[in-house]
């Protein structure tokens, strides 16, 4: 019973934490007829399904406690004052800690935040083909005169709903065909890294998934493979293969307010690198203080102490801002290094 209500707990932060940004993707999903966004409505997976099928498949770590205190081995693989880091794949160009996620907005405005961001010093993008705004992204990063081996741009696919290897393939293949279209607008003819939005429905799916993955990479019109809101059974299931190209980077809710169990130790496991996408998700709304308390002592918001207690965890962050305040704020965090004692602190406030 206490482990039923330990699961309920959690799966309430989540769902209440995301139905904003469920309502945003399911009317998204809605105005599009043609792509690869075109999904069968009878198999649904949203993030709010995919991070509770996450959950359940880590059930005997999270009978053993919510929380994750961040395991040293991991934290010492970051420097603090470095800003970037290595991914598996050994690619010469570092992955930057920090990194902007377009949301759902029209190019236009996509366009002038891009600018914003590169202006204040953001390298790292995340442009989602959920956001629909690939193309005023794009004419950004042409317009900015900024070089492109300074950029780590990703892209990503959305093939969740097709079921089988080979519709899986197809439905992936087009969708990675349909990101460099829309990346061509800005004269990007090959990505730092592309992602899968969602996992497949069964192994077979996924497998189909990843072999248009491995298919683009081996075209060289991208550098790294991703995924997002994969389980630890759902990476096996690439990883089975030995010869399987592994994924770099497995993009998470994972903050100060949602941190369960395990969540970074099987991902390290499997060498697999933390992104969060949602990194103040009812963090400061609340424990705003608490973490404000902590950042006194750094001259650093609540904001920033949620942020640098991502980055020594040993994940990184995907932070969403239509302030140029906010997107300088969410830079500053590479100055600073919490104490052991106020990361446990931080990792109890949630409990």
């Amino acid at each position: 019973e206490s482990l039923r209500a330990l699961m309920s707990v959690l799966l309430a932060l989540v769902i209440s934490t995301m139905k904003l940004i469920n309502i945003l993707i399911v009317g998204l999903l809605q105005q599009t007829t043609t792509t690869a966004l075109q999904l069968p409505s009878s198999t649904e997976i949203t993030r709010r399904t995919a991070v509770s099928n996450l959950i359940a498949s880590s059930t005997a770590a999270v009978a053993s406690s919510s929380l994750i205190y961040p395991q040293s081995a991991m934290a010492d693989e970051l420097i603090v004052s470095s800003n970037a880091i290595t991914l598996n794949s050994q690619n010469k160009k570092a992955f930057p800690l920090a990194s902007f996620g377009l949301q759902i907005y029209n190019d236009d405005t996509a366009y002038k935040l891009t600018l914003t961001a590169l202006e204040v010093g953001y390298r790292n993008f995340f442009a989602s083909v959920l956001a629909g705004n690939q193309k005023g992204f794009a004419r950004a990063i042409k317009d900015s005169g900024i070089p492109r081996d300074e950029l780590y741009i990703c892209g990503s696919v959305l093939s969740n709903r097709v079921n089988g290897e080979e519709a899986a393939y197809k439905k992936t293949a087009q969708g990675c065909l349909e990101n460099m279209q829309a990346f061509s607008a800005g004269n990007i003819d090959k990505l730092d890294m592309i992602m899968l939005d969602y996992p497949g429905p069964n192994d077979e799916s996924v497998r189909g998934q990843w072999k248009a993955f491995e298919e683009m990479k081996t075209n060289k019109l991208v550098d790294d493979l991703a995924v997002s809101n994969f389980s630890p059974a759902q990476l096996d299931a690439i990883l089975v293969n030995p010869s399987a190209t592994k994924p770099t980077v497995n993009q998470l809710p994972f903050s100060v307010a949602f941190h369960p169990r395990d969540i970074l130790e099987y991902n390290a496991k499997r060498g697999v690198h933390v992104q969060s996408w949602s990194p103040l998700s009812r963090v400061l709304g609340g424990y705003g203080t608490d973490l404000a308390s902590i950042g006194k002592n750094y001259g650093k918001s609540a904001a920033q102490v949620g942020l640098r207690w991502i980055v020594q965890s040993g994940a990184s962050f995907c932070t969403q801002s239509k302030s140029k305040s906010h997107f300088e704020e969410d830079l500053k965090v590479f100055d600073f290094e919490l104490t052991s004692e106020e990361m446990k602190r931080i990792a109890q406030l949630a409990a």
